[in-house]
C-alpha cells in the first residue's frame, strides 16, 4: 500500500501505462521502485538504484543529472528523522520525461534555501531545481509526503 500511493500521487496528471522509449526496439518502461531504510548508507543505494534503471532502460543521458536529484532527495527525506521507509521511484509517465521519486513519512515541506557562499550544506533543492528546469515538486500523503523531479528524457544513447 506504501508504495502504491507514494508512486501513483503524483501521477494523478500523467499517463500510468507503461510507455516505449524511441529508438529501444519498444522495449516497456514500467516503474520501478525499492524501499531504502533510513540509514545514510541508502543515499547511495538511491544512487545506485537509479543508475542501474537508467542504463537499463537505455537512458545514459540522464543517469548524471538524476544521481545528483536522488541523492539530494534521499538525503533529505534521511535528515527528517522518520522512522518508516524510504521509497525511491523512477518512472516515465511519458516518453518525454523521466521522474525521478522519493518518498517518506514526513509531513515537512521542503524549503529550498539561499546557502551563503561559506555554506556546506543547503544547496540541494537548488541544485533540484536548476537541473529540472523548476518540474519538481510536492505530493503530500496522509502519511507522509512525495517528492518528484522531471528530467526530459531525449534519445537514447547508443550502446
Amino acid at each position: 500500500m506504501f508504495e502504491a500511493n507514494v508512486l501513483e500521487a503524483p501521477m494523478q496528471n500523467a499517463s500510468m501505462e507503461s510507455r516505449a522509449i524511441p529508438g529501444t526496439d519498444s522495449m516497456p518502461v514500467s516503474t520501478a521502485a525499492e524501499l531504502l531504510p533510513y540509514l545514510p548508507e541508502s543515499v547511495g543505494a538511491a544512487r545506485r538504484f537509479v543508475r542501474a534503471k537508467l542504463q537499463e532502460w537505455d537512458l545514459d543521458n540522464l543517469v548524471d543529472d538524476a544521481v545528483v536529484i536522488v541523492s539530494e532527495l534521499a538525503t533529505n527525506s534521511f535528515k527528517t528523522g522518520c522512522q518508516t521507509r524510504m521509497l525511491v521511484g523512477v518512472r516515465c509517465p511519458t516518453d518525454r520525461i523521466v521522474r525521478i521519486l522519493v518518498g517518506d513519512g514526513s509531513r515537512s515541506m521542503p524549503v529550498m534555501v539561499q546557502a551563503g557562499p561559506d555554506a556546506t550544506t543547503g544547496r540541494g533543492l537548488a541544485m533540484v531545481h536548476r537541473l529540472t528546469h523548476d518540474r519538481w515538486g510536492v505530493t503530500f500523503l496522509p502519511f507522509g509526503k512525495v517528492i518528484h523531479a522531471d528530467l526530459a528524457a531525449l534519445a537514447p544513447t547508443s550502446r
